[in-house]
């Protein structure tokens, strides 16, 4: 480093210290009193969680039990599979990482691990068969069925959840909204996605810190002073804040179209916001407790609650000590010409601003200030940004340049990326205000779930009705993002999204309250009634108890690959394993009082596991529908 850069960067080194001086007087000083509150309440949460929580442990369930089995006879891991339909074995696993590991031939290694399980005396299964490189099980099904279904009804809410990430701590950050703007469907996405995960997470062992990273800081609230300034009626806003600052928002771009000097003015406004203009602050101020305010009203009704709302302005005051340390590591560079500092040549990337030439910062910078803070705040085993793939730059680049700086140390730092929401087959504007808003979705929702209840139940109350449309209106907007993989883009069919048949949050809310109706026309204490080693008569029987059996390991391959679509689908097939099963035999007329217990279990353990499964993709189920 040249006497030059040095003179260069002592002198950003002084403008940024005053910067950060008038900051923290006007902002972050009044603003991280309210914030510590529940930084530290977190903290102590996930510290008590980490020392007391009792977990189930993997190891109790059967299907892990199975697995050992194996896994301790031919000293191998193995992924135990549901077999095609055309097969009649009850489970299989493939051996081709064994054999490409030990450089063995897959059929001669299939042949001798079937050997080896044949000639062992095993509790779980009777026999194993070679199918090329694949090894079939033939399980003790009377052994394997009593003991699923006492497990499920033993565990009730908590089956299916397991210990498998004891002691670790997940920061996922999602949602993210712009304030002064209505929730749209593009951070629908995000808040679906982001708590099933968070759901998901908790149930493998997780203590989970959910943080809401609003949009707050930019030169867009510049804009919106001065929209604000210029055009803006107090009444309005504070009897409908959202509505009335987003219409401000809108008219800004409008008129800047004819006028683009004001471009410039809202740009002056933001930086005199940066350089701690009190009265500029205080506005900005209100106009965040409002939008905070009507957004948790949202949040509430979808049964999702965030321990922290930081916020990019809670980071906007660390940036100049983060330049300046870019600086000395040499992962950025000030440019002679104009004086802006950028990051170059890092990781194969393409280069990047850390601060514009006239010394505002810019989003990448204040998220790279809340890494950090992340990190040495809570020491996080993992953090997850659940936002759009249309960001998957940015991620690179923010991470790459955390790793120069030294700032993960080790932590899993993933983007979970996901596709659009489309309509009309075009991604949604918003500047042009044709955002579609997440509240006037949900009640289209509401409304349609409304007209189908009338039509299929006409038993059902009005007062029940209003209750049941609540929870199947907000079941269908979530289960339509969750039930494919969030890669893919998503649009909205109300036709398929509440259809009873299948494909749907009804069909599988539906198919729980089903199981309720035939409970409640039970004899007295038969619905509670219990039996040590059930029994089954019929193949449907133990097909649907050994779907119930994968579900711990369905939750940990959705936790592993983030991807709480494997859970939907498997509900899906676990209710057509049920409806199959309702079709073939008849519980209440049947007479043998223990067959007749036994399916009585069976249906209470696939209920509970609807159940369960549809509460980590946070989907509500009602008693009747």
């Amino acid at each position: 480093m040249g006497l030059r850069d040095i003179v260069l960067i002592y002198i950003l080194s002084r403008k940024l210290f005053l910067f950060v001086k008038t900051f923290k007087t006007f902002i972050i000083k009044t603003m991280k009193k309210e914030a510590q509150k529940s930084i530290d309440k977190t903290k102590k949460r996930i510290a008590k969680e980490l020392k007391s929580k009792k977990l189930i442990s993997l190891d109790n369930y059967v299907i892990e039990k199975i697995k050992s089995s194996v896994v301790n006879l031919i000293k191998n891991d193995i992924v135990l599979t549901l077999p095609p339909p055309h097969i009649s074995a009850d489970m299989s696993f493939s051996v081709f990482e064994a054999a490409k590991a030990s450089g063995a031939n897959p059929k001669e290694l299939s042949a001798k691990i079937a050997e080896t399980i044949n000639n062992s005396k095993n509790e779980f299964i009777e026999r194993a068969e070679i199918a090329g490189p694949y090894v079939n099980l033939f399980l003790n099904k009377n052994k394997i069925y009593s003991l699923v279904l006492s497990q499920a009804i033993k565990f009730k809410e908590k089956y299916g959840q397991n210990g498998a990430n004891a002691n670790k701590t997940a920061l996922i950050d999602y949602s993210g909204p712009n304030i002064a703007k209505p929730i749209g469907v593009g951070h629908l996405r995000s808040t679906i996605i982001g708590q099933a995960l968070a759901n998901i997470y908790e149930a493998t062992g997780y203590s989970v810190i959910k943080d809401n990273d609003l949009g707050d800081w930019g030169t867009q609230f510049g804009k919106l002073v001065y929209a604000y300034q210029q055009w803006g009626d107090k009444k309005k806003i504070a009897k409908n804040p959202i509505k009335e600052l987003n219409a401000l928002y809108i008219r800004f771009h409008e008129e800047a179209e004819n006028n683009p000097e004001i471009e410039d003015q809202a740009r002056e406004i933001f930086k005199k916001m940066e350089e701690g203009d009190k009265k500029l602050i205080n506005l900005w101020s209100k106009l965040k407790k409002a939008s905070i305010a009507e957004f948790k009203k949202t949040y509430e009704r979808l049964g999702i609650k965030f321990d922290t709302y930081l916020g990019e302005s809670y980071f906007a005051g660390e940036s100049a000590g983060l330049i300046k340390e870019s600086l000395e590591k040499k992962a950025a560079s000030i440019d002679r010409e104009t004086g802006a500092i950028a990051v170059e040549n890092l990781e194969g990337l393409p280069s990047f601003l850390l601060q514009k030439q006239d010394g505002s910062t810019l989003y990448i910078t204040r998220d790279l200030a809340a890494l950090k803070f992340r990190m040495e705040t809570f020491e996080p085993d993992d953090i997850l940004y659940v936002v759009g793939d249309e960001q998957s730059l940015h991620f690179k680049q923010l991470f790459a340049l955390a790793r120069a700086l030294g700032y993960i140390n080790g932590a899993k730092v993933k983007h979970i990326g996901f596709g659009l929401v489309l309509s009309g087959g075009e991604k949604m504007s918003t500047r042009q205000g044709t955002l579609i808003e997440l509240e006037e979705l949900i009640k289209q929702s509401v409304e349609k779930s409304k007209e189908i209840l009338r039509q299929k139940n006409k038993e059902l109350k009005e007062k029940e009705i209003e209750e049941i449309s609540e929870i199947v209106g907000l079941g269908a907007v979530i289960y339509n993002d969750l039930r494919q993989s969030r890669q893919k883009n998503i649009s909205f069919d109300w036709k398929r999204m509440l259809d009873f048949e299948g494909g749907s949050a009804v069909y599988l809310q539906y198919t729980a309250a089903r199981v309720n109706s035939i409970l409640k026309k039970l004899g007295e204490g038969e619905a509670e009634a219990k039996i040590s080693k059930p029994v089954f008569e019929k193949e449907s029987e133990f097909a649907l108890a050994g779907k119930i059996m994968f579900f711990p390991m369905v939750i940990l391959e959705a936790q592993k690959h983030n991807s709480p679509h494997l859970i939907a689908v498997y509900l899906e097939e676990l209710a057509q394993l049920f409806n199959h099963f309702y079709n073939e035999v008849s519980i209440i007329g049947t007479e043998d009082a223990k067959l007749r217990l036994s399916r009585i279990a069976l249906i209470k353990s696939m209920a509970t596991v609807i159940k369960n499964g549809l509460s980590l993709l946070n989907i509500k189920t009602a008693e009747k529908i």
